[in-house]
This record gives C-alpha cells, sequence and structure tokens, in this order.
C-alpha cells in the first residue's frame, strides 16, 4: 500500500506541474514558484525625428493633362515660383528643396509660416516631360488658409478624340515635314537649307466632324529657306530642331448653342495658360486686372535633341496663320480699312489718341460685345513660358477665311505661345470691391451646400471655373477679376448644369423656377451677385462624414511590439471619380464629407510631410473611421530575458 500511495502522489505531482506550465505557471501544490523560460522579443521604435509642427497656412496643386485626368507616376513634372518664392515652404515647414519642386502623379504641396493681413499670392510656372508648360496663381488670406489648385498640361503630340476638348497637337522632325521631293539640311552657320522648295508649313486643323457645334479653327507655321535658330542667349543651334505646334480652339460655337442643362466637362479654355482673368502690362506703370476673350491660342517649340529651345531667328522670323471661329466674340470692335500687311500702319490706327481703341493692346473704351467681323483688328499675345506671362506683340486684322472661320496672319521674330485676345477691363470706377466677388451656394432645400460641384461663368470666348478644391467652404464662391462684359452662370457637376437661380443681395431674383429646372443665369455685371445666393436644383439625400487620420506607422510590421501610431500634420487631395474636388491640411483627425448614394468612387491622396512621398487609398463611403498610414522606417530593438511571472 505504502508503494502504491507514494507512486500515486508523484502521479499527481507530475500532473499537476504539467497542468501549471501548460497553464498559468501559478504556485505548484509544494508553493514553488514556476516561471516561464525566458525569451526573447523585438520591440520596434518610431523615429524621434518625424514629427512636424503645422504651418499658418497651406496650398496644393494638382497637375493634370488636358482631360483633367492627374499625371500618371511615370511623368516627371517640377514647379518654378516666380512670385513670392522666399515664403514658399515644404510640408515640414522647412525651406525648398530640388524634391520638393519635383511630382510625380501630378500633386505638389506647400505650407507658410505666416500670412499678412493683405494676405499671399504665388505665381508658379509647371513643366513636365512630354508636355507643354502651364502656369497659375494661388492665393491665400486670412480666411482661406488652406487653398488649392489645378493645372492642365497638353501632350506635345495629342490628336483629338470624340468629345474631348478642341485641342490639337503634333510634334515633327522639319525633314518629315518638308515631305517627299524636298530635302532639308541644317548648319549653325547657315541655317534651315531647303532644296525643292522656298519654305515648309505645318498645318493643324480642328476635325469637322469631332467638333460639331464646339469649335471651328487651325493653325499653319511657316519655316522659310535660310531660316538661323537662336537660343535665349542669342546662341545658334548646333543641330537641327524638331517642331511641335498645338492649336487650342476658342469653343465660340459651343457657346452659342449650348443648352443651359449642360455643362461642359472640359474645355481647351481650362488649359489656357495662366487662366484667362489675369493682370497686364498697359504700359512701363500701368498695369491692368481684367480678362481675355480670345480668338484661341498656339504654342509654338522648336527643340533640339540636346533639349535647346530656340527662342527667336536671326536676320529673320516665321509666319504664324491663325484660323478663327466666325462665332468669336469681339469685346473691343474697331475696324482697318487699309493695307492690312503694313504693321506699322495698323498700330497707329489701333493707338491713335482720339479715334483708337487700344493701348498697348489693352482695350481703353467700353463697349458692347459683337461677333467678329473681317477687318476687325485683332490684338497679339505672346507668352513668357518661364515667367508665365502673358505680353502685347502687335496687332493682326481679320481676313476672309472659308465657311466657318477668319484668318490672322503674323510675322513673329521669336518662339512663344502666340494668343488672339481682346484685353477689356472694368473702366471706371471698381464695380466690385476690391475688384473681388462672394456669394453664398445653398442647395435645393435651402441648405448650405456641401456638393462637390464647379462654379462655372462662360461668355463667348471666355471661362472660369471656380472648383470645390478652390473654396475653403462648399456653400461659399469667391473669386477676384470679374469680366467687364455679360456672362452666363452654371454649377457644374459631372457634365451637368445643376443651378437652379440665383438671387441678388437685394433680393431680387433670377431664373428661379419651381420645378428645379437648371438655369444659365445671365448677368450684364458680375458684379451685381456680390452679396447674393445661388441656388442648386439638387441636394444630398445625406452625407456621410468619414474621420481619417494621418499617421506615422512602421514601415515593417515583422517586430513582436509595434508602436503607438503617431498622428501628423500633412495634406491630403481628395478626388471623386477621378477628378480632384478638394484639399485638406489637418494637424491629426479631420473629416471628409461623401455623398451618400454617390456612385462615384473617392480616394485620397496624401504626402509623408517629411519627404516627397505620396500615398493614395481608396475611402470607402461610411462612417467608419480609417487611418491615412505613412509609413517610416523605425528602430527595432532586440529585448532577451523577458519572460513572464
Amino acid at each position: 500500500m505504502g508503494n502504491k500511495q507514494f507512486k500515486l502522489t508523484k502521479l499527481a505531482l507530475a500532473l499537476g506541474v504539467t497542468v501549471s506550465l501548460a497553464g498559468c505557471f501559478s504556485d505548484n501544490d509544494n508553493n514553488v514558484d514556476i516561471k516561464e523560460p525566458p525569451t526573447d522579443k523585438t520591440i520596434a521604435v518610431l523615429p524621434g525625428d518625424i514629427v512636424v509642427e503645422k504651418q499658418a497656412g497651406s496650398f496644393s496643386i494638382v497637375v493634370t493633362d488636358s482631360a483633367g485626368q492627374p499625371l500618371s507616376e511615370e511623368v516627371n513634372a517640377t514647379i518654378n515660383f516666380t512670385s513670392n518664392a522666399a515664403s514658399v515652404l515644404n510640408t515640414a515647414g522647412g525651406a525648398l528643396t530640388a524634391e520638393d519642386r519635383a511630382a510625380t502623379g501630378g500633386s505638389f504641396a506647400f505650407t507658410v509660416n505666416a500670412i499678412p493681413a493683405d494676405g499671399l499670392s504665388f505665381d508658379y510656372v509647371i513643366t513636365a516631360d512630354g508636355f507643354l508648360s502651364n502656369s497659375g496663381t494661388v492665393e491665400l488670406s486670412s480666411t482661406d488658409t488652406d487653398v488649392a489648385d489645378q493645372v492642365r498640361l497638353t501632350a506635345r503630340t495629342l490628336e483629338q478624340a470624340d468629345g474631348a476638348a478642341p485641342i490639337i497637337a503634333t510634334t515633327s522632325t522639319l525633314a518629315a515635314l518638308a515631305g517627299d521631293g524636298v530635302t532639308t539640311s541644317y548648319t549653325a552657320d547657315g541655317g534651315l537649307a531647303l532644296e525643292g522648295a522656298d519654305s515648309i508649313t505645318l498645318t493643324k486643323d480642328l476635325d469637322a466632324a469631332k467638333n460639331t457645334n464646339k469649335a471651328a479653327g487651325g493653325v499653319s507655321v511657316t519655316l522659310d529657306n535660310g531660316t538661323k535658330f537662336l537660343d535665349k542667349d542669342n546662341q545658334p543651334l548646333q543641330s537641327v530642331p524638331t517642331l511641335t505646334v498645338a492649336y487650342f480652339g476658342n469653343e465660340a460655337t459651343r457657346s452659342t448653342s449650348e443648352e443651359d442643362s449642360v455643362a461642359a466637362q472640359d474645355s481647351s479654355l481650362d488649359a489656357f495658360p495662366g487662366g484667362l482673368g489675369l493682370t497686364v502690362a498697359e504700359d512701363d506703370t500701368t498695369n491692368r486686372e481684367g480678362s481675355f476673350a480670345t480668338g484661341g491660342f498656339v504654342a509654338i517649340e522648336l527643340v533640339d535633341e540636346n533639349n535647346n529651345k530656340v527662342d527667336n531667328f536671326d536676320g529673320g522670323s516665321i509666319k504664324v496663320a491663325m484660323k478663327i471661329d466666325k462665332n468669336t466674340s469681339n469685346t473691343c470692335q474697331m475696324k482697318f480699312t487699309g493695307d492690312a500687311s503694313d504693321a506699322a500702319a495698323v498700330k497707329a490706327a489701333a493707338e491713335d489718341t482720339d479715334t483708337g481703341m487700344f493701348k498697348n493692346g489693352v482695350c481703353t473704351k467700353s463697349v458692347t460685345p459683337e461677333t467678329i467681323e473681317v477687318g476687325d483688328i485683332f490684338p497679339v499675345w505672346s507668352y513668357n513660358e518661364d515667367a508665365g506671362k502673358w505680353s502685347f506683340e502687335s496687332y493682326g486684322v481679320v481676313q476672309e477665311g472659308d465657311a466657318t472661320t477668319y484668318n490672322v496672319a503674323v510675322s513673329v521674330n521669336h518662339l512663344s505661345y502666340w494668343n488672339l485676345d481682346f484685353f477689356t477691363y472694368i473702366i471706371g470706377a471698381d464695380k466690385c470691391d476690391n475688384r473681388r466677388l462672394s456669394f453664398d451656394i445653398k442647395d435645393s432645400n435651402g441648405d448650405d451646400s456641401q456638393v462637390y460641384a464647379d462654379v462655372l461663368v462662360e461668355a463667348n470666348s471666355y471661362r472660369l471655373l471656380i472648383g470645390a478644391y478652390n473654396r475653403t467652404n462648399l456653400a461659399k464662391g469667391t473669386f477676384r477679376n470679374p469680366p467687364s462684359f455679360p456672362v452666363k452662370l452654371k454649377m457644374m457637376k459631372d457634365g451637368v448644369n445643376i443651378l437652379d437661380g440665383a438671387t441678388l443681395a437685394d433680393g431680387t431674383a433670377l431664373n428661379l423656377n419651381d420645378n428645379n429646372a437648371a438655369s444659365g443665369v445671365q448677368f450684364t455685371d458680375l458684379c451685381d451677385l456680390d452679396g447674393g445666393t445661388l441656388q442648386l436644383t439638387t441636394a444630398p439625400a445625406a452625407n456621410i462624414v468619414k474621420p481619417l487620420t494621418p499617421q506615422f506607422v512602421c514601415a515593417s510590421n515583422t517586430a513582436d511590439v509595434q508602436p503607438t501610431p503617431i498622428t501628423t500634420p500633412t495634406i491630403a487631395q481628395l478626388f471623386r471619380g477621378g477628378r480632384f474636388v478638394k484639399t485638406f491640411y489637418p494637424s491629426g483627425q479631420f473629416e471628409v464629407s461623401l455623398e451618400d448614394g454617390d456612385s462615384a468612387a473617392y480616394t485620397v491622396r496624401y504626402k509623408n510631410p517629411n519627404n516627397n512621398t505620396w500615398f493614395t487609398q481608396a475611402i470607402e463611403a461610411n462612417t467608419t473611421a480609417a487611418t491615412l498610414d505613412i509609413p517610416v522606417a523605425c528602430t527595432v530593438q532586440n529585448l532577451t530575458g523577458t519572460g513572464g511571472s
């Protein structure tokens, strides 16, 4: 019996120990503390220098192609600031580097550490491989501290697709342009040598079949035998350049026929360098803020294999002949009855102190817009691609053309973007305080709008978009430099007008009706809208508020213990259906408003504030909070002998 009892006790003890080892390592029957065997652990630690401070303001710029789609990750774009560059900081609040001025995927983001009482504005120029450059301006104020802009670039070779904006572009070697029977050669000393022809011409016309009820026009560029190509330093190019010509129609036909229910999603005027509301020099001491009404414009580039660009010509010029839509509006009509080829005589007549209408291309008298006619004087402007500025060049005269277009031909002695434009400004007392106007936007229920829609201001040969991304508050609209000519207002969403009408500050109602039918509201003087309200035909059933939190996390998750993520200020850009709609500059968690039942997909593109890395994340339309993770390299610490007790 004794032996049996002993064996059972030992067996029970063994079983108890086994259970303890397999369980909680609690004291055994003999009160012996049995500890877990020592184990090694790895602990990830976020770096201490990743935390950044939120700055006083921010702005972001999204670069798209001519169809409004962001540039692909394969396209390298760069930005150059031509005003207030010293005030621009990177997203960490530091001085800009070359990396900060570069972008892939079309996104730029910047901050400022202070915004003065009178605000800040930044002029900039965007360049990208395979595209023509463009420019723009962003403005920050004490009320609009976080703003955005969108810039469209046009590919150097572009065939217009059905339904697309009337823009066409071609890049060609001069040999290919010359065609059969003509041989070309080039030397730095002798310039362009042609055998079998006195000149070669590149012609681009809009496809009439693809532009029915939209636009008519085209351009031809002629290079003469013996033309010598010089760069901006007046040095001859050492090798023959290739020629790029892009033509942008002014969509005058569309503006005369488009229904009020339609709001064109894409327009060639959206790609106009610097926009159609701008400042130009009337003389050495006077600048004018006003608007272009364009007859169309053309970009011309001659670039050699080493990317040296032709700036001007030795002892000669090239001929640019533009075709103008016969529906084009003339906002400063003046006839010339003499010899249109006599540039000096045209200029003298245009700027005659008694009978002239112009001063350095700027219209100096208020007139009612008329449809363009043969004999009209048409100012010619050139664009400095480095500065992003338009300058007056000369005057052309409208000549007979074909069934749908007139002709204007000019000889140019340097290369540029060339634009036929009437520049007008508000003459006399300012109609808007400080040339700015503001208004409210209400939905069909009378509530503040929460819809990602663009305010569209249009006239024949003119277009201005006030995108949702331009507005800190979707229920507000503000813009500067109202045009001095009559315009029509729409609200654009997915190519549809959703504007019901407007109520002026004095209570006057315009185009409001009882059936929520879309209206294009006509303004003789847009400043009448200052302090007024736009009302939409639609209201979202219920907006979904989605909380998002940008945060630093470890790039590697193989460590046994991960650190608590660190929230951070950053710049985020919201896209709806692939199109940019809003920018955010939060210090931590922030909310985005998504439309309930919206079939369009939402994505957010956000930046690591410490470098130029961007991330894109799909956003589900629900109220579940989500994180915007910014992976960073963590330090991994090895801890040994960390068993439990």
